[in-house]
């Protein structure tokens, strides 16, 4: 079943609305990836940048509070393992002024005894037999002469032990102030977590993110980026210290990803409220614009009738007022040329050849305007270059009063139809012109050789993506012989048996008006045997042959 054509109309209006909505469309969406990108670009770049703060602002602590022990513990050892009370304190207050608490710091004998504490209190992890090997004295006895950070029973220590010898003579242990650390992090916007390598828990300024034994959420502690929890989503980011805690930061961002959402939805509706509007608008638009074509569509409808007192009155556009203008002339020119055949009624075949040229005419005219029609809802300007060759097209018809033109003339004419060919089809059409220069001068009937090639393309596109047409032209023995060949779908045979049987008719008693004016006007103009001939196969292509006496203007 053959494809439907809309109405040029119906094309306007899809036009309109394609070229509204689908762009309005296109930016909404590159503005929501652009968006969505750059938040997740800057969530995670922040998200970096304060990780990345708070641990620098922690390993400066750590820092001081290592250096601090290692300086006690130089002085320890340089007095002979002597605890100088007053030397410690002066230590600890001049390098914890900063802190604002000087924290809790303690000297171990080697039997785990207290050799000094600054607030008169002992953790039972560093006097109990029973921890000897375990938490703070376990890192002491492992790393020998070191300083070492370890958290231990909720505690952050600070440990160093102190060797002679390969013995050991006193432990120095620091156990950092917490609220010294939970400063750094109370004041972020983020959840800020500070745990040792083993995933415990120091420093939080959220529940939510660990476990009830203290521990940091396993999903966490094993992902970095975004990743769900609860159902929830986070953004998480974290950093391993070289004092051995890790710091992670994480973004609840379920709040963001609902504004996101809120966002697409009123996008959505905006979008819909203008293709509501569009849809209405365009009715309105294209039913204005489109009617003049309808005006020009309807009086051509009406010469192909036979009513030739139509009139256009066309003044929205220069284009269309040419067109007006010019079909206005050539209808003028017509009622005269039927007003003259009318006077020379003696002469039949002159008479006969006139009323097949006023048939001919608006039929050419009227395909043309319906070539047109298609081509104007794709691009404007092909279109007015169209408009530019079918006016070429009327004033060739009608201004050239004479019965016969040269052969050149005919081909110069006959490339305003393959200009509005050419830009209709684009790739899918292509011609090539073989004429011999020899015979350019000679005289054959005006508009001879472009209903061959209206032919070619009626018949040879029917569902094919390609279409090729070759006019050859030469003489042979004092004939004019012209070819138009294509290889399109052809026709079928009973069709072109149709087609045979009216050329040898002597009224046309079918729908195929150009090869029948063809011919009746060769066999008219010209006593002897010339005319048209046709053949075709189907899927192969056809080919048009026409023969007329070869003669040259005196």
């Amino acid at each position: 079943m053959a494809k439907e054509v809309r109405s040029f109309q119906e094309n306007i209006r899809r036009t309109f609305i394609r070229f509204s909505i689908v762009p309005v469309a296109a930016v909404s969406m590159a503005v929501l990836i652009i968006f969505a990108f750059s938040w997740i670009t800057f969530m995670a770049s922040s998200n970096e940048q304060e990780n990345k703060q708070v641990s620098a602002e922690i390993t400066d602590k750590l820092d001081v509070y290592c250096k601090m022990v290692d300086k006690i513990s130089s002085g320890i050892k340089r007095d002979k393992f002597n605890i100088s009370r007053n030397d410690i304190f002066r230590i600890l207050y001049e390098d914890t002024s900063e802190f604002g608490d000087i924290g809790n710091l303690i000297v171990m004998s080697p039997s785990m005894k207290a050799l000094f504490t600054s607030k008169d209190l002992v953790p039972a992890f560093l006097t109990k037999k029973e921890y000897a090997n375990w938490g703070v004295w376990n890192v002491i006895n492992a790393y020998k002469g070191q300083t070492r950070i370890t958290l231990y029973g909720g505690n952050l220590c600070v440990a160093k032990g102190i060797y002679e010898d390969g013995r050991l003579q006193a432990a120095v242990v620091y156990i950092i102030p917490k609220d010294v650390m939970n400063g750094v992090i109370s004041s972020q916007n983020r959840y800020i977590l500070i745990t040792d390598k083993h995933g415990w828990v120091y420093s939080a300024n959220t529940g939510r993110l660990q476990d009830e034994f203290g521990q940091i959420n396993d999903t966490i502690s094993s992902s970095v980026g975004f990743l769900k929890l609860d159902g929830n989503l986070y953004y998480s980011y974290r950093t391993a210290l070289q004092r051995g805690l890790v710091v992670y930061t994480v973004n609840d961002v379920n709040r963001s990803v609902h504004l996101i959402w809120l966002i697409i939805a009123v996008i959505a509706v905006i979008f819909i409220a203008i293709a509501l509007i569009t849809f209405k608008s365009t009715a309105v638009s294209s039913a204005k614009y489109t009617r003049d074509i309808k005006k020009i569509e309807d009086a051509f409808e009406e010469v192909q009738k036979g009513k030739l007192d139509v009139k256009l009155d066309i003044s929205s556009s220069k284009e269309f007022q040419i067109i007006g203008d010019d079909f206005n002339e050539m209808l003028e020119g017509l009622k005269r040329q039927i007003g003259r055949n009318k006077e020379l009624a003696e002469n039949v075949a002159f008479s006969q050849v006139k009323q097949l040229e006023s048939q001919f005419n608006p039929h050419f005219i009227f395909n043309t305007l319906d070539n047109i029609r298609f081509m104007a809802k794709i691009d404007a300007t092909s279109a007015d270059k169209m408009i530019v060759s079918l006016s070429g097209l009327l004033r060739y018809s009608i201004k050239e009063v004479r019965e016969e033109v040269t052969v050149k003339e005919d081909l110069d004419h006959l490339q305003y139809y393959l200009n509005i060919l050419q830009i209709r089809f684009n790739k899918r059409f292509a011609y090539t012109i073989d004429v011999s220069e020899d015979i350019m001068d000679c005289l054959i009937p005006k508009l001879l050789i472009q209903p061959l090639l209206e032919n070619a393309v009626k018949y040879g596109f029917n569902g094919q993506e390609k279409l090729t047409v070759a006019i050859r032209g030469y003489q042979m023995q004092e004939k004019l012989i012209f070819i138009c060949e294509d290889d399109g779908a052809g026709i079928d045979e009973e069709l072109l048996e149709e087609i045979r049987r009216n050329l040898r008719e002597d009224t046309n008693t079918s729908s195929h008006y150009g090869l029948y004016n063809i011919h009746r006007r060769i066999s008219l103009m010209y006593t002897g045997d010339y005319g048209l001939d046709i053949s075709s196969k189907k899927d192969e292509g056809t080919l048009v042959r026409l023969t007329i006496p070869k003669h040259i203007s005196e």
